[in-house]
């Protein structure tokens, strides 16, 4: 007998073998979001390119900041991708509920944590997801006399758009809930990362009470995605290069390590998973994710050398797998038979025994709708137990 998707997924997460291997979509794209949902919506990419337009969203930025309308935005655009992840047939979608950015301009973005940003426009013309650029903060003092009230108002706003998407696609969908960003991420961006490298070694009592605070806010979101309904979380936190980790693995322990590790555990005692993504060479860090107790990790970049059945063989016995599908070339202009080919062997890299979701290292512009449904049939030609691949 068949299993649901949400069977399916936890039996992958527990390390189990479902009856067939599960997917995860990771899509935050507008354009092909909305082709699926059969939607034609205005392309905004003019209010940053037209010099006439962008004039007048310049005006408009103060109100349009005020009445807070990017995050109503926010809360429908993380409705319609979870309904796209469910019309397209996958098994779990990883959706981010972000409502943070403001705008000076109509050329920049901050965010309420103390970054600024450039605004960026895809090939449709759609103002895509911002292009970090730096901090706004300089030490101490700047944090400690930051407004927090957009901050602090994240796990409610966080429970509200997640008990209505739970409520509509739970039944139908494994839904993994996430924000913008980790304590990595968070910790070091609004300050650069020249700044934060300097404050680790020199204000430690300061970056541990700055960490603390954020590791506060993250277990709080998951009490908030939980009481919400939701089964899982990915904790989503960049911290390697293609060429290594950001920071010294020790460090990385050192200041992160028990973050890390309540984080999980408050994820555990309220029911759910939780997920670790980080793009890049994470080679030196994937024991230690096993070790701070998540139960899977995303993205296992293919284009950072990252080998799937390396990662199987170093902690599949400790970790689901997610991720390693190439969004450069397989899921952007390959063929037919190259999608088929690839899963086959993602399949066959990390499936056996249970352990493995196909999915995306990431979401991407580029990746082009056929491409991912002829991933999703390749998953259903050769993944299903007990594997022939």
């Amino acid at each position: 007998m068949a299993m649901s998707s949400i069977e399916r997924v936890t039996a992958a997460l527990e390390l189990r073998e479902p009856d067939r291997v599960p997917t995860m979509d990771v899509m935050e794209e507008y354009s092909n979001i909305y082709e699926i949902l059969g939607k034609k919506p205005v392309p905004l990419g003019f209010l940053v390119d037209n010099k006439y337009a962008s004039r007048l969203f310049d005006l408009a930025c103060p109100l349009v900041n005020k009445l807070h309308l990017i995050d109503r935005e926010m809360d429908h655009f993380s409705h319609d991708r979870v309904d796209a992840s469910v019309r397209m047939g996958y098994d779990s979608v990883w959706t981010m509920h972000v409502p943070i950015w403001r705008f000076p301009d109509s050329k920049t973005a901050t965010d309420i944590y103390g970054r600024y940003y450039d605004l960026v426009v895809d090939h449709k013309g759609n103002i895509g997801t911002p292009m970090y650029r730096g901090g706004l903060l300089s030490g101490p003092d700047d944090w400690d006399a930051w407004d927090k009230k957009d901050i602090l108002r994240l796990p409610e706003r966080a429970n509200r758009a997640f008990s209505h998407i739970q409520k509509d696609f739970g039944n139908d969908i494994f839904i993994l809930g996430s924000f913008l960003f980790g304590l990595f991420e968070t910790c070091w961006q609004p300050f650069g990362f020249e700044r934060f490298a300097v404050m680790i070694r020199r204000e430690k009592e300061f970056m541990r009470r700055y960490i603390k605070f954020y590791e506060d806010l993250y277990c709080m979101m998951i009490e908030a995605w939980a009481d919400a309904g939701l089964p899982g979380a990915v904790y989503s936190d960049d911290q390697a290069y293609r060429s290594g980790p950001m920071l010294n693995p020790k460090m990385m322990e050192e200041f992160f390590g028990d973050s890390f590790r309540r984080i999980t555990e408050t994820a555990h005692r309220l029911g759910m998973k939780i997920v670790v993504h980080t793009d890049g060479d994470v080679y030196p860090l994937i024991g230690w994710f096993a070790d701070c107790g998540f139960d899977g990790v995303h993205a296992l970049e293919p284009t950072a050398g990252v080998e799937l059945a390396k990662v199987k063989e170093m902690v599949g016995d400790r970790m689901c797998l997610l991720g390693n599908v190439d969004v450069t070339h397989i899921l952007v202009d390959a063929t037919r038979e190259e999608v088929f080919a690839d899963i086959k062997q993602r399949i066959a890299d990390a499936g056996k025994g249970g352990g493995y979701i196909v999915a995306p290292t990431n979401s991407h512009p580029g990746m082009r709708l056929e491409r991912l449904r002829w991933m999703l049939e390749a998953v259903e030609e050769y993944g299903h137990y007990p594997l022939k691949v």
